[in-house]
């Protein structure tokens, strides 16, 4: 159901003043829309739906910033295209970091010497830059989450992503490189 302008409009100024009613009242009037867009986008139902919640959460935080020049319906699938768009960047990063992950760096052949590899991690760790070490440090020795790394660093959950995917490819090249070294010598 498509509220009027005038409707709308009213709608915007009960949400924005907090009123618990008008939440109620904007869900049940958007989410069906905005299901059925993300059903058609994401496979998974169930990610779909988080999706939704999350455009809705997201259109709760960017309320004071909504001019109006657009109507609400229009305003929050913009959002949910971002939203679906952030899922699949997520969903591609998973599997890109599943093909190289440290383990699987540091264990592709049968380790023979643990206290070598342990040297070799400490020295391409040491010949990293500071921030990407820090970075690989926070997330696999402090076991840090991304979001938590995010806010700890004031940069947003997808640069801090980026960030580690270009640490631990550093730390790869490192690795292999003086790995290499060691097995002329």
């Amino acid at each position: 159901m498509t509220l009027s302008i005038r409707a709308e409009k009213q709608l915007l100024e009960k949400l924005r003043a907090g009123k618990k009613s008008a939440v109620h009242q904007w869900f049940k009037n958007f989410a069906p829309y905005l299901q059925r867009v993300a059903n058609s986008q994401v496979s998974s139902r169930a990610d779909a739906e988080e999706i939704v919640q999350e455009t809705f959460i997201n259109c709760l935080k960017q309320l004071p910033l909504f001019q109006g020049k657009s109507r609400l319906r229009t305003w929050m699938v913009s959002i949910l295209k971002h939203e679906i768009a952030d899922y699949y960047r997520k969903r591609y990063a998973k599997k890109a970091i599943k093909t190289i992950p440290l383990a699987n760096t540091l264990l592709a052949k049968p380790v023979k010497n643990s206290s070598e590899t342990s040297q070799l991690v400490s020295q391409a760790l040491a010949k990293m830059t500071g921030e990407r070490r820090e970075l690989l440090m926070m997330k696999y020795v402090d076991k840090k989450k991304v979001k938590e790394i995010a806010s700890a660093w004031s940069k947003t959950v997808k640069s801090i992503e980026s960030e580690l995917y270009r640490a631990r490819e550093e730390f790869r090249q490192l690795y292999e490189h003086l790995e290499a070294a060691q097995a002329r010598v």
